[in-house]
C-alpha cells in the first residue's frame, strides 16, 4: 500500500482545476465527480488524505453542506474511508456492484468499477504478454511500447573503429575496473562541469546503462518496508523494480497536462513535494525532471531549486534520472541546470546513460555522488557485476567526446517523430489530447474515455502494441491516458495511428461516463 499523504484544501484546489460549469448536476456530485477523476487520472494519489470539510469548504468557496454531501457520497461509492479523529483518505472501491477486476503492474488485484482486466508486468523490452505475431492479414507488428531510438550509424560506427583501435593498451590489464574505465569517468565529469555542475572522476561511477544505476542505488540506500517517492505517473521499470525489491511506492501526483482541466506552470506541486515528504519521510526520491517519462513534461529552475531544498529540509536523498536530458528538440530554450547544480553535495545523486539518446544497445550509463558514496556503491555493485565490459566503455568515451553530431541526428529524428505523431492524432483521432513535448522520445495522450487498457488489448490484433495509462502508476489507475513514443519512423508512426483509429471505437465501448477519466 501507498502511505497517506495529507493535503490542504488549497493543493487540493489545484490538483481538481477549475470546475466545469453548466453540468446541469447538483454542486456536490460535480465536486465528487471532480475528485473521481483526479484519483483516476493520477493526480490524486490513492490513499492521499483530504481536507475537512470545512477546509475545503473554505478553500472552494463552498458550503461545508455541499462539501459534506460530495464526500458521503464518495464514501456510499467505495471511493473515501472516513474514521473519526483520522480524517477521510481515498481509495479505490471494492468489486461490489459493477466492479470488474482490475490488476496492478505487479499482477496484484485492483478492484475499480468498470476496471478491465489490465495487462501484466512489462520488462525493457515492452513484452505485455500478448501474442508476438502479427495481425491476421500478415502485416508487421508495430511496438510502440518503448521509446528507444536506432543508432546514429556513421557516427557509432566511427566510435566503434577508434574504440577497436584503442583497446590494445588494455588487454595486458585484467580488464577489471569496478568504478568504470578512467577515461570515461573523466569524460563523464567533464559534461557536468560543463553544465554548471563542476565534478571530478572521482565523482563518477560508471554502470551497466541507467536502470541498473537505478537498482544499486535503491537496493544499497534503502532497505525492505522503506518508503520511496515517486512520481505519478512514473517510469515503469523503476516501479516494478521497487517493488521486486519489497519497497513502498509514495506517488506523488503531477499537474495534469489538460488544459481544459487546468494548466499548472509546473507539472511539479512544490507544496504537494513538500507535504509528501514530511508526513510519508521516504528514504529516497525519484524525480525525472528533464522530459519527464511519461508526460514529457520539463521541470522549471525555479522548481528545481525548491525541491532540492525541500529535499535537504527532510534529509531524503533524491535520485536524480538524466536519461533524457540529451534530447531536446532543435531550437528550443537552453535546457535548466541539472537538479545537482542545487545541490551542496549531500542529497542528490544522478543517473544517466546513452541508451536513450544514442542507442539501447549501448549497455553504459552512470551514477553522479560524492566520493564517499561513489566508492560505497561501487563495493556493493562489485558484489553481482565485477565490472562493465571495456570495449563498450571506449565505444561510449568516443561517442561522448564529440557527442554534438550524433545527438544533431537523434534530435531531428525526434522532432520530426513528434511533429508527425501530431499530425497524424490530429487528422485521425481529433478527440485525442497529445502534450506538446519539447524534447524527450514519447507523448503522453489524453483519451476522450477510459479505454486505455481496452486499446492495448485490442493492439495486437491491428498489429500493434502500446502501453497503457495503468502501466505507469502504482494503483492501476490513468485509464484515460496512452503512451506513445515518436521513436520509429514516420511511416510506421502514421500507419500505427491509423490502426488504433481502426479500434478506437470498439475499445470505447466499455467506457460508461462522460466525464475523463472517471468510469462510473
Amino acid at each position: 500500500m501507498s502511505e497517506t499523504t495529507r493535503i490542504s484544501a488549497a493543493t487540493l484546489a489545484r490538483r481538481l482545476g477549475p470546475a466545469p460549469v453548466d453540468t446541469g448536476l447538483p454542486t456536490y456530485r460535480v465536486l465528487a465527480d471532480r475528485i473521481r477523476a483526479a484519483v483516476l487520472d493520477g493526480r490524486l494519489a490513492v490513499s492521499t488524505g483530504l481536507p475537512s470539510e470545512r477546509d475545503l469548504a473554505g478553500g472552494l468557496a463552498l458550503s461545508r453542506t455541499t462539501v459534506g454531501a460530495a464526500y458521503a457520497l464518495l464514501r456510499e461509492q467505495g471511493w473515501l474511508d472516513s474514521r473519526r479523529g483520522s480524517g477521510s483518505r481515498l481509495r479505490l472501491p471494492d468489486s461490489s456492484g459493477s466492479a470488474a477486476i482490475g490488476r496492478t503492474t505487479t499482477g496484484s488485484a485492483v478492484r475499480t468499477p468498470g476496471f478491465r482486466t489490465q495487462i501484466g508486468p512489462i520488462g525493457a523490452g515492452g513484452v505485455f504478454g500478448m501474442r508476438p505475431d502479427g495481425p491476421d492479414d500478415g502485416s508487421e507488428m508495430i511496438d510502440l511500447t518503448t521509446a528507444c531510438l536506432p543508432a546514429p550509424a556513421e557516427q557509432l560506427a566511427a566510435a566503434v573503429g577508434s574504440a577497436v583501435g584503442q583497446l590494445p593498451r588494455y588487454t595486458g590489464g585484467d580488464g577489471y575496473l569496478p568504478f568504470g574505465l578512467p577515461v570515461l569517468r573523466d569524460v563523464v565529469a567533464a559534461r557536468y562541469t560543463a553544465a554548471g555542475v563542476p565534478t571530478t572522476a572521482e565523482q563518477i561511477l560508471i554502470t551497466s546503462g541507467a536502470q541498473h544505476a537505478f537498482t544499486l542505488i535503491v537496493g544499497e540506500l534503502s532497505a525492505p518496508g522503506d518508503r520511496v517517492l515517486i512520481e505519478c505517473p512514473t517510469y515503469p521499470v523503476a516501479l516494478d523494480a521497487l517493488r521486486a525489491g519489497r519497497r513502498v511506492p509514495s506517488p506523488f501526483g503531477l499537474a495534469d497536462p489538460d488544459p481544459v482541466l487546468g494548466e499548472s506552470d509546473s507539472a511539479w506541486d512544490t507544496d504537494l513535494f513538500r507535504a509528501t515528504l514530511r508526513q510519508t519521510a521516504p528514504r529516497l526520491g525519484y524525480l525525472i525532471p528533464d522530459f519527464q517519462n511519461p508526460t514529457g513534461a520539463l521541470m522549471d529552475t525555479g522548481t528545481r531549486e525548491e525541491l532540492v531544498a525541500a529535499a535537504r529540509n527532510t534529509r531524503t536523498l533524491l535520485l536524480i534520472d538524466e536519461s533524457f536530458r540529451d534530447v531536446p528538440f532543435p531550437g528550443t530554450a537552453p535546457l535548466p541546470p541539472p537538479m545537482a547544480a542545487f545541490d551542496d553535495g549531500t542529497r542528490v545523486l544522478s543517473i544517466g546513460s546513452v541508451s536513450k539518446s544514442i542507442w539501447g544497445g549501448l549497455r553504459v550509463g552512470w551514477i553522479r555522488a560524492a566520493p564517499p558514496l561513489v566508492q560505497r556503491l561501487a563495493a556493493a555493485r562489485a558484489l553481482g557485476d565485477m565490472s562493465g565490459p571495456v570495449l563498450d566503455q571506449l565505444v561510449v568515451a568516443n561517442m561522448l567526446a564529440d557527442v554534438e553530431p550524433a545527438l544533431t541526428v537523434q534530435r531531428s529524428r525526434l522532432a520530426t517523430g513528434a511533429a508527425a505523431l501530431q499530425a497524424a492524432l490530429a487528422a485521425e483521432l481529433p478527440d485525442w489530447r497529445p502534450t506538446r513535448p519539447t524534447g524527450g522520445t514519447f507523448a503522453w495522450v489524453r483519451l476522450p474515455g477510459p479505454f486505455a487498457t481496452d486499446l492495448a488489448l485490442l493492439a495486437p490484433s491491428v498489429g500493434l502494441r502500446v502501453a497503457p495509462g495503468p502501466r505507469f502508476g502504482p494503483d492501476g489507475t490513468m485509464e484515460s491516458y496512452l503512451r506513445l513514443p515518436f521513436t520509429t519512423g514516420v511511416d510506421r508512426l502514421i500507419t500505427a495511428v491509423g490502426r488504433l483509429a481502426a479500434i478506437a471505437d470498439q475499445a470505447a465501448i466499455g467506457a460508461r461516463s462522460s466525464l475523463p477519466g472517471w468510469l462510473a
